[in-house]
């Protein structure tokens, strides 16, 4: 039996614990766990892939017709007979042209990975042009630990040559525009050679030289002189040929650096043999969490099942009693009725053979006041219903209680 006010034994399993919230209450989150989970998909799908651009990003590319863009130079350079190549794969994998001139102009990535092979090419009698803000590690590794031009995003004006050299041979005045300049010294000793100032403004540099082992690097504060909106005013267009050496000069531009040649961001920037694999590993890990779903059983309870207590049972059992035939009841009670015979026996001091009317006469005589009759008969007799099968058990009951006294 339960006692009186116990609570009702909490849902054992997530499915029964969802079968108690209201179907309406269901339905809602449902809804809002199919929205986020199609967001979280197209969000993850968007970040993890992103097609590669076909256009270049930035200023200073040589392929860009936009007015920051450094087409018409690229165009000028090949009228001069300079053999004109983009690079649009990594510099660190590109033929660097040798005796030649590498434009690194506006560069969005941060040239890390390529900061040897610049260093080498340099140093082997290179001459690289660098604009814009540039990569601390990458001038540290180029001019030396040392004292470096420091970067400042304001214009550097109308400039002038500050130094006769090849760069700003026939130069006079350079016009560049309000992305940047240099704020350095007249002249700064390196570990790795002298930095002198090229082109000075009115307060700043606009470009700086450094010899660095047998070749040539060239600091621009900005790609301005260089670019087709810039790229016909004042000495701008013979500036950028001093730059690019000696007539039939190579010249290399790096669209790389520009987003041309890249393959995307996410999994589209991975090689193709690493997305094999990855697509690999993530099929056998489904096929794995498939196999093994099949193997998992329900969740085990929290607590022990018993037995069923001995009330129910025998409630049970006389149902089932009830629901036969008389023949089937009879049988059922044959083994309740001897053990009952035997104690109403051993009660009323009968003999062991006594029979069942004999045993009703002693009973009425009173050989144990709390043994009746009506007991003996119900308990003795034959049930053909099921009242009386349940008042024989009830009469066996009382019997067995007053015999345990």
């Amino acid at each position: 039996m339960s006692a009186v006010g116990a609570r009702s034994p909490a849902p054992a399993t997530l499915g029964e614990r969802w079968r108690l919230v209201p179907r309406h209450w269901r339905v809602v989150m449902i809804a809002i766990s199919i929205v986020v989970v199609v967001e979280f998909a197209l969000s993850l799908v968007g970040n993890l892939y992103t097609a590669p651009s076909s256009s270049p990003v930035g200023s200073g590319s040589s392929v860009s017709a936009a007015p920051d863009g450094t087409q018409a130079l690229a165009l000028l350079l090949s009228a001069r007979h300079h053999p004109v190549q983009q690079a649009t794969v990594p510099l660190a994998n590109a033929n660097l042209p040798i005796n030649g001139t590498v434009f690194v102009l506006d560069p969005v990535g941060s040239l890390t990975a390529e900061i040897p092979t610049l260093k080498s090419y340099v140093r082997n009698g290179g001459r690289l042009v660098l604009s814009g803000e540039p990569n601390h590690a990458l001038l540290s590794e180029l001019l030396g630990p040392g004292a470096l031009p420091v970067w400042d995003p304001v214009p550097a004006g109308s400039s002038r040559p500050a130094v006769n050299a090849p760069e700003v041979n026939g130069v006079t005045t350079v016009l560049g525009d309000a992305s940047g300049s240099w704020s350095s010294p007249t002249a700064t000793e390196s570990p790795a050679g002298q930095i002198t100032v090229l082109l000075q403004g009115p307060e700043n540099s606009l470009a700086l030289l450094a010899r660095v082992g047998q070749g040539t690097v060239v600091l621009l504060g900005s790609s301005g002189p260089l670019q087709d909106q810039y790229l016909a005013s004042a000495d701008d267009a013979a500036f950028a040929l001093d730059l690019a050496g000696n007539a039939k000069a190579p010249v290399l531009f790096d669209e790389y650096d520009h987003g041309l040649g890249r393959s995307g961001t996410g999994l589209a920037g991975l090689p193709a043999h690493w997305r094999i694999g990855l697509a690999l590993a993530l099929a056998a890990a489904l096929v794995w969490v498939l196999s093994a779903a099949r193997r998992f059983g329900p969740p085990q309870r929290a607590n022990r099942e018993f037995i069923p207590p001995r009330v129910a049972h025998v409630d049970a059992m006389a149902s089932l009693l009830a629901s036969g035939d008389p023949q089937r009841r009879a049988a059922g009670a044959a083994p309740l009725q001897r053990e009952g015979r035997a104690t109403l026996r051993r009660m009323l001091r009968a003999e062991p053979n006594a029979s069942d009317e004999h045993l009703v006469e002693l009973a009425a005589q009173g050989g144990v006041a709390t043994v009746t009759p009506e007991e003996v008969t119900a308990l003795l007799g034959t049930p053909r219903s099921a009242d009386e099968l349940v008042r024989l058990g009830t009469a066996f009951t009382a019997i067995e209680r007053d015999h345990h006294r």
